[in-house]
Formats: C-alpha cells, sequence, structure tokens
C-alpha cells in the first residue's frame, strides 16, 4: 500500500501546481536609462513598453544624474502620452515602483533632473521590471 502511495501523491501534487502555476505572473525585465537636461526642462522618452501583469512596475536605479533624478510613467495608448503615475523622485541609487498598474498598459518615461552646470552627469540608468 506505501509503494502505490507515494507516486499518487507525486502525481496530485504535480497536477496541483501546473493547475495552479497558471495563474502566476511573469515579469519583463530590462536595462533603462537616458540622457536629462541640464537645464532640469522635462525629457519625454518615446520608447514604449506594455506592462504584462496586474502590479506595480519596478526601477531598480545604479546611475544617478547629478542632483536628483524624477521619472513618471506616461499612458502610450492614449494621444499624447500623458502621465499616468505619480512622479518618484530618487536622491541615490536603490529601488522604486509605481503600484497598481493594470495588465496591457503602454507605457514610455518622462523625467527631469536638477539643474545644473556645464560640467554635470545627465545619464541615468537601471533595472526595470514591469
Amino acid at each position: 500500500m506505501k509503494k502505490l502511495r507515494m507516486p499518487i501523491v507525486a502525481g496530485t501534487t504535480a497536477l496541483l501546481l501546473a493547475i495552479g502555476g497558471t495563474g502566476l505572473a511573469y515579469a519583463d525585465n530590462s536595462y533603462v536609462g537616458g540622457q536629462l537636461n541640464k537645464s532640469g526642462s522635462l525629457v519625454k522618452y518615446d520608447y514604449t513598453r506594455t506592462h504584462t501583469y496586474d502590479g506595480p512596475i519596478s526601477l531598480s536605479i545604479n546611475d544617478m544624474p547629478s542632483g536628483h533624478l524624477r521619472l513618471g510613467l506616461r499612458n502610450m495608448k492614449v494621444s499624447g502620452g500623458p502621465q499616468f503615475t505619480d512622479t518618484l523622485q530618487w536622491n541615490a541609487v536603490g529601488a522604486k515602483s509605481w503600484d497598481r498598474v493594470k495588465k496591457n498598459t503602454r507605457f514610455a518615461f518622462q523625467g527631469r533632473m536638477k539643474a545644473c552646470s556645464w560640467w554635470c552627469d545627465i545619464n541615468w540608468g537601471g533595472d526595470l521590471t514591469y
């Protein structure tokens, strides 16, 4: 009886994992970045991505411009791509996220930095999970 029970338990477990696993969210990951204006004026990026599940979009910045970095997400399903999220501000490298973004939302970034002089870093970058 014990010899027969083990394959049944293993088979049942595998079936439950297969059925339950269909609802898992699989996020896309990519490195994103760009250049900002030294004047601190807004830059609208046009590269569009599509959110792959209901939930947060997170960004872990590892390349900071001089001063601070401020980023928001633009809705690219609408003409002109208005911002549909809060603006997040990074004062140092680290991760932040935009919560409760719906699956299949097409988005692009827009951002700005603290205004600076001639000799400042205008590049930013980090790992995006969406």
